[in-house]
């Protein structure tokens, strides 16, 4: 039954509109709740909402199917069921990012971060949201926001930095990316004192290889030759192609008598090394294959 508003008295109508907008402040979060669980948000995982104080997360189901879940398995979950997935070394950020929000230090939450998917690899993705909810001391109460899968971005965007940054044809570091390091490590020597070596090496005979056998057999052996140092250096030491037959290998916290002994090593690695027989099977077929086309 509809109620004559004109036979309320000034408090009651004021207290019936406070009703009302009660009303539809739940039916608003009702339909958003909905919203969110079924919007087929193109282009991306969609939206969710955390509600802090009960920690219940709402989410559209795609924001856990992409990282191997069944969201009717795993039924309702709270804000750890995420956190605990994230990259080790993204973790902290994310937090104090969320923290400084909730803190009312930056505008929103916004961060980019590795999830583990069900099978154990990661995921890229980027995250962005905002407190809609405080209570009257500022507390928030609720936190919603969007998510999207940026894992194709990110593989894009690593290999474009591989183009810039390593040769094309022995995958190890580039000039560019050389001097880069030097420069960094010099500033480091100059702040902290730690010291570091070069090794600059070469093959010898280079060009007797390739007049002998061809270009493409001396690619192998440059190939082959920075495969061995990369399988005899220490982990933390890097490897570079400076131009043609020439390469640097780096050494951090190394000082000369260190550098001396593993410039001893190469020499004698480089030295030992024969073309192998299959280089020389790749030449005749090549050579034969052009004899062909003649």
């Amino acid at each position: 039954m509809l109620k004559n508003y004109k036979e309320l008295t000034k408090d009651e109508l004021i207290d019936e509109i406070k009703l009302l907008k009660e009303e539809l402040k739940e039916e608003i979060e009702y339909n958003n709740e909905e919203f969110l669980i079924q919007f087929p948000w193109a282009g991306n995982l969609g939206q969710w909402k955390w509600s802090i104080l009960d920690n219940r997360v709402v989410f559209n189901e795609k924001k856990v199917t992409q990282i191997g879940y069944n969201p009717k398995i795993i039924g309702e979950v709270g804000f750890e069921f995420f956190t605990n997935k994230l990259h080790p070394d993204d973790y902290e950020g994310v937090m104090d990012n969320m923290r400084n929000h909730m803190m009312g230090k930056t505008e929103a939450y916004e961060v980019e971060y590795r999830i583990q998917h069900k099978n154990g690899h990661y995921l890229w993705y980027y995250d962005r949201g905002t407190v809609t909810k405080r209570d009257v001391n500022g507390k928030p109460l609720v936190f919603q926001g969007i998510v999207f899968d940026i894992s194709e971005s990110k593989r894009v965007e690593q290999k474009l930095r591989d183009l810039s940054e390593k040769d094309e044809l022995t995958n190890i570091y580039n000039r560019r990316t050389f001097y880069v390091k030097v420069d960094d490590l010099i500033q480091e020597k100059h702040d902290k004192k730690s010291p570091f070596s070069l090794v600059m090496f070469d093959i010898d005979n280079f060009k007797h290889i390739n007049d002998t056998y061809g270009h493409l057999v001396g690619d192998e052996v440059l190939k082959k030759v920075t495969h061995i140092i990369n399988e005899d250096k220490r982990h933390k030491d890097q490897i570079f192609r400076f131009g043609g037959e020439e390469f640097f290998l780096i050494l951090p916290n190394t000082k000369i008598d260190g550098a001396i002994k593993v410039a001893h090593r190469l020499h004698e690695i480089i030295g030992s090394l024969k073309v192998p027989k299959v280089f020389v099977q790749l030449f005749m077929i090549l050579k034969y294959q052009k004899q062909c086309l003649e």
